[in-house]
């Protein structure tokens, strides 16, 4: 769950949060503020409308022989001999410890980033790489499997990205959070992975919908109410259908919603990379615009926020390479070298060539207001260079 010290190390929230208080548009239909919208109709024409181990075995307590006497002490058998250590547990260690070295010097030469914000309580310097460890845990606990709506012919590909097009207008009819929607998305895949057998084309959208009423009562201050999202939905499900797809969606996660964003590791990697607010935007953006990316829901957020990262800060620096741009301080605090990283570039590039023509254009659109500094519209996206990276090419 996203910290609410977002004064100094959210900024680019500011603005939504502010919106949500006051200005929200939910609940004036009649004054249409607020406008339906059609329920996926491209998708169909009716409206889409740890295996548990045994107990350890109690340790044995040696009593003595009788109250008040001597006791019966028994001779202690000599130790077994250990066994010769095999070559390649001798390597195994041999590795480890080269690897160890490998980060002391690497720690070394490289400058630390939180010296400065040592006497900033909200930033907690002291625990924040263990934080950091923590969240690359769970990410791999709670991550989503690679083409999980392979194996059946009910939902595919193309209906999660008129989905997913859809829950970021929504989000941003509902000034929400940034945090909420990534952590919808989220939800969305993890469910989708573990019950789309159960699920219709027609429960589609209530499953999404389902999905950010979760994320916003974890993320937000103030939530949507159920009624809001009855409405946005132009009535295809009743707030009893919302409620019982929750503790369904609730039911099959067990509760455990704090997969990590890309947004956790994108402040970081743009910290570690001294990167200006121009280049973090435009991260930003190709981050979101992945979210639409089914070949990309099962990237690690930790990598795809630093394949984004990479790419935005090739784009605005023409002179340089991708390689000479991640150096020691980013390898070292995102744990990724280029070569980790440029398959998901290559996919993320052509993501942003396409997204001027694309046919689900409502991030690129976000994108254009003065808010996001106009970053999908900017000249560099226009150049030679992205193509070519979309194709492939290492520059």
């Amino acid at each position: 769950m996203s910290t609410r010290a977002r004064v100094t190390s959210h900024t680019e929230n500011q603005g939504l949060a502010g919106a949500a208080m006051g200005k929200r548009a939910v609940g004036q239909a009649g004054k249409g503020a607020l406008q339906p919208r059609a329920a996926l109709g491209t998708i169909n024409t009716n409206r889409l409308a740890s295996s548990s181990s045994e107990p350890p075995a109690k340790e044995q307590i040696l009593k003595p022989a009788r109250l008040g006497g001597v006791r019966n002490v028994q001779p202690k058998e000599a130790a077994p001999a250990p066994a010769p250590k095999k070559a390649e547990d001798v390597a195994e260690k041999m590795d480890m410890s080269v690897v160890a070295d490998e980060v002391e010097a690497m720690e070394a030469e490289v400058e630390d980033i939180d010296a400065e914000d040592v006497r900033n309580p909200q930033l907690v310097t002291g625990y924040v790489n263990d934080i950091y460890r923590y969240l690359r845990h769970l990410e791999v606990e709670q991550g989503v499997a690679a083409d999980y709506l392979g194996g059946q012919a009910v939902i595919l590909p193309k209906m999660r990205g008129v989905l997913v097009d859809w829950l970021v207008g929504v989000h941003l009819q509902f000034h929400l959070l940034q945090e909420t929607l990534f952590t919808t998305v989220a939800i969305l895949d993890r469910f989708l992975m573990a019950d789309v057998t159960n699920i219709s084309r027609q429960k589609l959208q209530l499953v999404g919908v389902a999905s950010m009423l979760i994320a916003a009562k974890y993320e937000e201050i103030y939530a949507p109410e159920v009624k809001d999202f009855v409405y946005i939905t132009d009535r295809a499900y009743t707030e009893k259908d919302i409620l019982k797809m929750e503790v369904k969606v609730l039911s099959v996660l067990k509760f455990d919603l704090g997969r990590p964003l890309p947004l956790h590791f994108l402040r970081r990697a743009s910290k570690a990379g001294g990167v200006d607010a121009a280049t973090h935007t435009l991260a930003k953006y190709i981050v979101e615009l992945s979210l639409g990316v089914y070949s990309l829901c099962h990237i690690p957020p930790s990598k795809l926020s630093a394949a984004a990262l990479a790419l935005a800060m090739r784009l605005l620096e023409p002179g340089a390479t991708l390689a000479t741009l991640w150096g020691p301080s980013l390898h070292h605090y995102t744990r990724y070298t280029m070569d980790q990283l440029f398959p998901v570039v290559v996919p993320l590039a052509e993501a942003l060539f396409m997204a001027p023509s694309s046919k689900h254009a409502t991030v690129y659109t976000k994108y254009t207001n003065k808010k996001f500094m106009k970053i999908s519209r900017i000249p560099v996206l226009e150049d030679p260079v992205l193509r070519k990276i979309a194709k492939g090419e290492l520059l």
